[in-house]
């Protein structure tokens, strides 16, 4: 902003009180004056400290720049935060469309657009069904080209191990290009022929990839409990305040546990039936019950003295909620009625509340959210290089750390002395892989290609798609999703228990703390 084109607005600002009382031509070409200097203000502003940005945004998209956000007073980010962030947004992208074509509100309104009918019949001249744009199987493409997407990035970044790598910059840059093969390739699976025989074979890879997805989320969740109590308890012996929150979170957490169970049994189970409501309700209470026990068994703290029941207290919460999705998923079951006397079997749901429109719509919101969540966590956690020597079994020698409040951020932070600061005035960026690279790029996109099906199988109810509805899906479920559920809560029961017992039966190997 160059100050001769301010002194000269001051100047015809000041010229405009000496015109107030002249004539209006010279007003007219006062106010023409002022417009053109207001506007070359602005532009030399553009110029100077937009167009910089844009260029630096422009060589991210379509070269190996890293990218950073046009916004100098944004926190500093990591090169390697970044990217995982842009790879995040392209699979939120994919998910936020397949939820666009799952919802029955969409799919009415797009059936009655003049488009929508033009292309069906352009299409259906090729032999291509025109309802797998829509519903369960447009969900099964997109995801598909998703997957494939993510998979071919695995064979592309398998074995970097530094940035010198040539192959290093298509991790890192060529945004909008890799942008356009994801768009390419999902357009490209709704032509796929024989739709029937390929959604049923996606079926199986979706539940097998679903299914390690869920794994690996239980081996994190349980992780992130272990980390979060020997975070906190490594405080103690300096500030007696981390006991009191210890033993607060722990409170809450398994007040938090019993009031669901109570909710539970008062809304989702009756004096008549709902006999597999109450079967799980009452294995997993039992089973919070024993973890919880035998993680302050003498045995159990003689091989780990940090062992306590914070970490008990994060996985009955989590069992908790798990009984919860597990038994809101089951479709109900059949009872006898007395009709006239004649017996008949009528379908009864458990649920003892009603659901209205708002209800409907805050379980949509909150079943989303929760899936987010839950991806987010799991793909960005899982894919740090100290996460990944946990989840490889090898001993991390800087176990001992400072107490914080943000205990899940313990591990993640890398010492780097690089520091690259964005010059074009946007958001500061820390190059932290100027030598070597700070996670495997290939496990990263193998995680995505995880969280992608994990993605898939959830929005269509696992291994039963029908009603395709979004809003059914989420509020009532079917059989497959309830056992899929329940067996989530018993495996996690059973990887706790494993990583309490592990240390006390095997004794000579050496376990990660």
């Amino acid at each position: 902003m160059c100050m001769s084109d301010l002194e000269l607005l001051g100047l015809h600002s000041a010229n405009y009180s000496s015109l107030s009382h002249g004539n209006t031509i010279n007003k007219i070409h006062f106010f023409i004056s002022a417009k053109f200097y207001v506007s070359r203000i602005c532009f030399s502003a553009i110029r100077k400290m937009c167009l910089p940005c844009l260029a630096a945004q422009l060589a991210c998209c379509c070269g190996s720049a890293a990218c950073s956000l046009c916004c100098s007073c944004l926190p500093s980010m990591k090169t390697s935060t970044g990217t995982r962030l842009m790879y995040m947004f392209f699979l939120v992208l994919a998910t936020a469309v397949s939820c666009v074509m799952l919802s029955s509100s969409v799919q009415e309104g797009l059936r009655s657009l003049w488009f929508y009918q033009q292309l069906c019949a352009s299409i259906e001249d090729n032999a291509v069904n025109c309802s797998a744009l829509l519903g369960a199987e447009a969900v099964y493409k997109i995801m598909f080209g998703t997957a494939c997407f993510f998979f071919l990035l695995i064979v592309l970044t398998f074995g970097i191990n530094n940035t010198q790598d040539c192959r290093a910059s298509l991790q890192n840059g060529f945004w909008f290009i890799k942008f356009l093969i994801l768009a390419g390739i999902c357009t490209g699976a709704f032509f796929i022929p024989n739709t029937t025989t390929f959604v049923q074979v996606w079926r199986y890879i979706g539940m097998a990839g679903g299914i390690l997805f869920i794994l690996l989320q239980l081996v994190l969740l349980i992780d992130f409990a272990h980390t979060w109590n020997s975070n906190w308890l490594s405080g103690v012996d300096n500030n007696k305040c981390w006991f009191v929150a210890l033993a607060l979170c722990t409170f809450l957490l398994y007040a938090g546990t019993i009031t669901g169970f109570i909710l539970m049994i008062v809304f989702y189970t009756d004096a008549v039936g709902c006999t597999l409501n109450r079967i799980f309700i009452g294995i997993n209470f039992g089973l919070t019950l024993l973890i919880s026990l035998l993680a302050i068994s003498p045995k159990v703290q003689e091989h780990q003295p940090r062992s306590g029941l914070l970490q008990s207290s994060v996985v009955a919460l989590y069992v908790t909620f798990l009984t919860y999705s597990a038994i809101a998923s089951n479709p109900g079951e059949l009872r006898e009625f007395d009709n006239n006397g004649t017996l008949e079997m009528r379908s009864v749901t458990c649920f003892q509340g009603q659901f209205d429109d708002t209800s409907k719509t805050i379980s949509i919101v909150t079943g989303l959210l929760l899936v987010f969540v839950v991806v987010t966590y799991v793909s960005l956690r899982s894919t740090s290089s100290s996460e990944q020597n946990r989840l490889m079994v090898r001993r991390n020698h800087q176990d001992v750390e400072e107490a914080t409040c943000c205990c899940c951020c313990v591990g993640g932070g890398d010492d780097f002395d690089d520091v690259e600061s964005d010059k074009n005035g946007g958001q500061k960026v820390l190059n932290d892989e100027q030598d070597s690279v700070s996670y495997s790029y290939s496990f990263f996109h193998f995680i995505f290609f995880l969280t992608t099906l994990y993605v898939m199988m959830t929005l269509t109810n696992w291994f039963s798609p029908e009603p395709q509805s979004l809003e059914n899906g989420f509020i009532f479920g079917n059989t497959a999703a309830m056992w899929v559920k329940i067996a989530t809560s018993w495996a996690a029961i059973v990887i706790y228990v494993w990583t309490l017992l592990a240390p006390a039966c095997f004794p000579d190997r050496e376990f990660p703390s």
